[in-house]
């Protein structure tokens, strides 16, 4: 286990033999000669947030039933007939990062949707501290702060949909001082 904390030196260590990617098309290349649906990539630079309306902001019938799977059974423990069900909060935003892979005339630019759930905590708590400037703070981390460190991109695909990938995890530790080791 990894201490909770700043101190980034056994995750580098844990992250070291596995290298990131430098350009999104290699990643789909990988993805078609040897089946790959998780990859770490190391953008060239973030270009910037889109935040797009969710066409329903509120859990469909069948959402709600997926949601809720596992949860109607109820509990041993349970003092009601009823189980105590709670739902998540959905977003009422998607959020993408457009970024771009490589320099020069070479560059090339690409757009993923967010779906790490530190993305959508973020989210929560700028609307519930900020109220109607939540976007104001929510960019100003998003696409100053994070970008700022070391930024890596974890993408993954789901077996129906192996050709959609997602960012679902964004790892930015502190750049690497001179004479670190990991």
């Amino acid at each position: 286990m990894v201490e909770p904390g700043r101190n980034w030196g056994e995750r580098r260590r844990l992250l070291s033999p596995v290298k990131p990617f430098i350009n999104f098309d290699d990643i789909e290349a990988a993805r078609k000669e040897n089946r790959i649906s998780l990859a770490l990539l190391k953008p060239n630079r973030i270009l910037g947030l889109d935040i797009e309306p969710v066409s329903n902001p509120q859990w469909t019938g069948d959402d709600l039933a997926k949601l809720l799977g596992g949860q109607t059974q109820g509990g041993l423990f349970d003092k009601d007939d009823k189980p105590s069900i709670r739902t998540l909060r959905k977003l009422p935003y998607d959020f993408y990062y457009r970024y771009e892979c490589g320099e020069g005339a070479a560059a090339k630019v690409f757009r993923h949707k967010l779906v790490d759930w530190e993305v959508g905590a973020l989210y929560l708590t700028c609307d519930r501290l900020y109220g109607a400037d939540w976007e104001r703070h929510f960019r100003d981390k998003l696409e100053r702060d994070i970008p700022s460190k070391d930024l890596m991109l974890l993408m993954g695909n789901q077996h129906r949909f192996q050709d959609q990938w997602l960012i679902i995890s964004l790892i930015y530790p502190p750049h690497q001082l001179q004479g670190e080791l990991f």
